[in-house]
């Protein structure tokens, strides 16, 4: 279903925001951006420790920029933070109030999320977190099969029976062999037999072969893989086909052991980074850096992330990623 979901009023819309991260957000700051009768980008960060509240502010509102059609912003506070007389992080809030009006994105409303009621920041009404959860957006987005907190990766429950796969050698043979299976499968409606997954997950072992692959899953590029990574696309691509390969990499990690599904796990941390939804990205990246201690592209993606770098497809509205229901 991708009809648009109407949001009446602030529950509503809070009750989004964990659907969008694909987690419900703990000690962060959350900006919305928002367009003529719709939401726009989605941006979350640590709260701030120790860090100067115009200089936190101006990185936050840089990252919002990158929509440029943003004509105002919501701003969500989550924290615990105690404080004996006023709000948390109450100057950095106003900071960012101003750096996000000077950009022209003036913050329509400030709220703030504790994990025992959520208020208007600044004001003394503390509102039940059963309004969020009980909302008709909440509602609507579970039934349609969005959750939160879910854990992306458990390797108990992929199990351990699986064999390792042995790499190919990565002739132009082998690049030619997995990039045909590979589109094969992105094209096929039905999940890939035992042996055929077993096959593709062992080509994904092979460096060179896998950023083959990685550049074969996206239809409208230059060829450069630099570009490709960095999301640097010719047109819109297809992104039914960019969720199907998210899919698939989660099918492929159940045919092998664990040691072997780094590869699966960065490009679904890769898939979701070119969506927009850093947060998710980064939660695949960390399970592919923990099976393969250190795997080399999964560490170079994370830290493309934890710069704030945005891909160049989520940047313009006519490429990105639409997502459903919102």
């Amino acid at each position: 279903m991708t009809e648009k979901l109407n949001l009446n009023g602030p529950a509503d819309l809070l009750a989004t925001v964990p659907h969008l991260l694909g987690v419900k957000p703990v000690e962060s700051f959350v900006v919305l951006t928002a367009r003529a009768g719709s939401l726009g980008a989605t941006l979350r960060t640590d709260a701030p420790e120790h860090v100067e509240p115009v200089s936190y502010a101006q990185t936050l509102t840089s990252h919002a920029a990158n929509d440029e059609q943003a004509t105002a912003s919501y701003v969500i506070v989550y924290t615990d933070e105690h404080l004996d007389s006023g709000y948390p992080y109450a100057v950095h809030v106003a900071a960012l109030v101003n750096e996000l009006a000077a950009a022209r994105m003036p913050v329509r409303n400030v709220w703030l999320v504790t994990s025992g009621y959520w208020a208007e920041f600044g004001t003394d009404e503390q509102n039940p977190l059963a309004q969020i959860t009980d909302s008709q957006a909440n509602a609507t987005l579970t039934y349609f099969g969005s959750a939160t907190d879910v854990d992306v990766y458990n390797p108990a429950l992929l199990g351990t029976w699986a064999l390792r796969v042995q790499a190919p050698e990565g002739s132009e043979e082998d690049i030619e062999a997995a990039c045909k299976a590979w589109a094969a499968v992105l094209d096929a409606t039905e999940n890939p037999d035992q042996q055929t997954a077993r096959e593709i997950a062992a080509a994904f072992q092979h460096k060179m072969v896998r950023d083959f692959l990685f550049r074969e899953t996206i239809t409208t590029h230059n060829g450069n893989f630099a570009d490709v990574m960095l999301g640097k696309f010719t047109a819109r691509p297809d992104w039914d086909r960019v969720d199907r390969a998210e899919a698939l990499a989660f099918e492929l990690m159940k045919v092998v052991p664990a040691g072997q599904r780094a590869p699966m796990l960065t490009l679904m941390g890769w898939l979701e980074w070119l969506k927009g939804n850093g947060t998710q990205a980064d939660r695949y990246l960390k399970h592919a850096a923990a099976d393969v201690p250190d795997f080399r592209l999964a560490v170079l993606m994370r830290e493309l992330i934890t710069r704030g770098s945005i891909a160049e497809v989520a940047r313009d509205a006519a490429t990105s990623y639409k997502r459903r229901l919102i």
